[in-house]
């Protein structure tokens, strides 16, 4: 489990540093002049912020997995509530569930 924890630290760095990459590049583009451009970058926008969200979900995984090593019950599905397998949280380490009832 340490190693999971480890694990789920540094996802948790690299995840915290890309949001705020996003939010610096979101926040210093200037806008152009020509509309066909302005389009572009609403679109490079959109995708931005579609990679921010998606990081910011993964990060809460991360944290309610660190809370749940903190509180001992890490590795317990929280459907079954039976054991979750090391190869799946070596795989996927801030899973909340097991193999079978995995959404």
């Amino acid at each position: 489990m340490n190693n999971n924890k480890e694990q789920l630290l540094v996802l948790q760095k690299e995840l915290n540093n890309r949001i705020v990459k996003i939010d610096k590049d979101l926040h210093s583009r200037l806008t152009s002049a020509k509309f066909s451009e302005q389009v572009v970058e609403h679109q490079n926008d959109d995708v931005l912020l579609n990679l921010k969200n998606e990081a910011q979900k993964e990060l809460e995984q991360i944290n309610h997995a660190l809370l749940k090593i903190e509180r001992d019950v890490y590795g317990t599905c929280e459907k079954c509530y039976s054991a979750i397998s090391t190869e799946r949280l070596d795989a996927i380490p801030f899973t909340a569930y097991c193999k079978n009832c995995a959404p």
